[in-house]
């Protein structure tokens, strides 16, 4: 039987039922017994309706797994086995392939299309819902390494996965900002007010009985309002008919990758713009060894700062000796594994541009304790077979709400002037 969604399957039961009484009712309009072909019609109607319940069953029990998942917040092991199996059932290039053809998704497909509109529904957006992965299946195929940490990322020397995957684990590869370890909130609802550090806590001491009067930090609030961050690309009929994997990775590395990078720009641009924006700092070791200072002052343990930097800045410190004639500031001797002074490093041209170009921008900072990054709901994927009908293309777009916001922002310390 072919893998048809819920709402199929009891269509296809409720027919095969009325079918089986239409056999019933001929023989008493006719007034006569049921014949022999009448009992074998029914008797295969019968079997027929047997094997959808069957499917039924396990659709019901697919369904309450997954939705367990979300309530959960995280999915346990025997949760995560179910998602990697119904991964492992869902044909993205067939899905996309039917859609381009003006068929309707089934399977696995339709399953996480229904689930994904009704996250959609419960965070108060709207999605086109042609194709459509949930919050809930990226989130759980995530936590069980399925993919290698920085997939697809490939302007981040030190964050560049192994691994090629496929499906909803290729979908779910992280932005370049959660591979560093920056804070994500998943599954959010519309405009979600999350706290902000807008003054650092100074410490004081005090005689006994005396008031600690200047022991705390201010504490105000950032909304985190959904954004929609799509990407799109257009590709032949020819393509399409033939689907396989050249579809399927066209739309899990390529265009996945180009969605991530909209998202990290906008991370980053926040980070850059509420931080030590006007900093006047060159980029330098001399320059980095300020900004450690800066960041212990605001209370940050080195052991979590990471540094991103743009080309510019990455072209100055590779030229620039620790101590003269002795070592370099950025270690290459790892393969794959860049460090700067020390601390995980990555090359991307999503930072904001300088104002004096000739200097660069570069981050040092904790990702998790500087920034957040609020995700609303899985993916939308929309076919529109009509857009190139000329040269007979065929566009696909996919479609992400995030929004982002800074939490500490003395946590991070930037070589950036936008004064400039």
């Amino acid at each position: 039987m072919t893998d048809l969604p819920i709402k199929d399957l009891q269509a296809l039961r409720s027919q095969y039922v009325d079918q089986r009484e239409d056999v019933k009712k001929s023989a008493e309009l006719e007034e006569r017994d049921l014949s022999d072909t009448d009992v074998a019609e029914m008797e295969r109607l019968a079997s027929e309706i047997r094997k959808v319940d069957v499917q039924l069953k396990v659709k019901r029990e697919d369904a309450k797994i997954a939705e367990s998942a979300v309530l959960a917040g995280e999915g346990s092991r025997s949760e995560q086995r179910e998602m990697a199996r119904m991964n492992k059932r869902f044909d993205l290039a067939g899905a996309v392939r039917d859609l381009s053809q003006g068929k309707r998704v089934t399977g696995v497909a339709a399953e996480y299309t229904e689930e994904a509109m009704r996250e959609a529904r419960n965070s108060n957006m709207t999605i086109k819902g042609q194709l459509s992965i949930p919050a809930s299946a990226m989130r759980t195929l995530g936590e069980a390494g399925e993919f290698g940490a920085g997939a697809a990322l490939a302007n981040s020397p030190g964050f560049v996965g192994t691994d090629v995957t496929t499906g909803v684990a290729a979908l779910a590869a992280p932005t370049l900002f959660q591979s560093l370890g920056g804070r994500v909130l998943n599954g959010l609802t519309s405009n979600v007010n999350v706290p902000i550090v807008t003054a650092a806590a100074t410490i004081a001491s005090a005689a006994e009985g005396a008031n600690v009067g200047n022991a705390l930090n201010t504490v105000g609030k950032r909304s985190l309002t959904p954004t929609r961050y799509g990407a799109f690309v257009t590709v032949t009929e020819q393509l399409m008919m033939q689907g396989g994997p050249a579809v399927e990775q066209l739309i899990t590395n390529d265009m996945i990758t180009q969605l991530n990078r909209q998202i990290d720009k906008a991370v980053f641009d926040t980070i850059i713009g509420t931080g030590d924006g006007d900093n006047t700092d060159a980029v330098s070791a001399a320059g980095m060894i300020l900004g450690e200072a800066a960041l212990i002052a605001a209370g940050v343990d080195l052991r979590n700062v990471k540094v991103v930097a743009d080309s510019v800045a990455h072209g100055i410190l590779a030229d620039d000796p620790l101590v003269a004639n002795v070592n370099a500031v950025i270690d290459r001797t790892s393969a794959g594994n860049f460090s700067a002074l020390g601390y995980p490093y990555a090359v991307t041209d999503l930072l904001p541009a300088n104002g004096v170009a000739s200097e660069g921008s570069m981050i040092m900072f904790d990702p998790n304790q500087a920034a957040v990054l609020g995700l609303f709901g899985g993916l939308d994927i929309v076919v529109n077979p009509y857009a190139m009908d000329l040269s007979h293309q065929v566009r696909i777009s996919i479609h992400r709400y995030a929004d982002s916001a800074v939490l500490h922002g003395a946590a991070a310390y930037t070589f950036h002037d936008e004064a400039a």
